[in-house]
């Protein structure tokens, strides 16, 4: 038996206990996972939120723990509730944080085209705003396998291991999720053209 597979079968164990409310098992568990939620959350919603969405995680989990099903690891739901924790708060947080325009004028060199930067700012947010908004309609399946592989770095085989698929599904399922992401951004950023108009 592998050490992943001893700490899964530990995980399991952990779970079945905090279930029958042993909270003192539960912590076990956050201790356990509590550096991995808190990188997902870092990467994706910034140093600044990434503290309250990872406890924010860790509270659904707990009152979630009934909707574990066991058919993935304990470590890869909890990944999965994280990723949508992120997803959530991206939705919600307000994209356009203004500035006072002492600053903005500060920052620009005096041979800057203020309406260059101006016009280009708002493009890198609509992109920005574009691509939260196409996650947030990937399925969680997509969603997840895209940071896994993009977010995290890990090769085909580390993500086949924690999914419990082969890794050439791991190809083909990246290839799909990357279209179907592409193909969202890119409807999202036609809608946008076609307002202008």
């Amino acid at each position: 038996m592998t050490h992943r597979e001893t700490a899964a079968d530990d995980d399991n164990e952990l779970v079945r206990r905090a279930r029958r409310g042993d909270a003192d098992r539960f912590t076990t568990l956050v201790r356990r996972h509590q550096d991995r939620v808190y990188r997902l959350a870092w990467r994706i919603v910034g140093p600044d939120d990434a503290e309250d969405v990872a406890q924010q995680a860790f509270l659904k989990a707990w009152l979630g723990l009934d909707q574990f099903a066991g058919t993935s690891s304990f470590g890869t739901w909890l990944y999965r509730l994280a990723l949508n924790c992120c997803l959530d708060h991206l939705r919600h947080r307000h994209r356009f944080q203004p500035r006072p325009l002492e600053d903005a004028e500060a920052s620009l060199a005096s041979d800057l085209d203020v309406a260059e930067v101006v016009v280009e700012a708002l493009e890198q947010t609509e992109r920005h705003a574009a691509l939260a908004w196409a996650l947030a309609r990937l399925s969680s399946d997509d969603r997840l396998l895209l940071h896994l592989r993009l977010g995290e770095g890990l090769p085909y085989e580390r993500i086949a291991e924690l999914l419990g698929i082969k890794s050439s599904t791991v190809g083909t399922r990246l290839f799909r999720a990357r279209a179907r992401l592409h193909g969202l951004i890119a409807e999202r950023l036609w809608e946008g053209t076609r307002e202008l108009r």
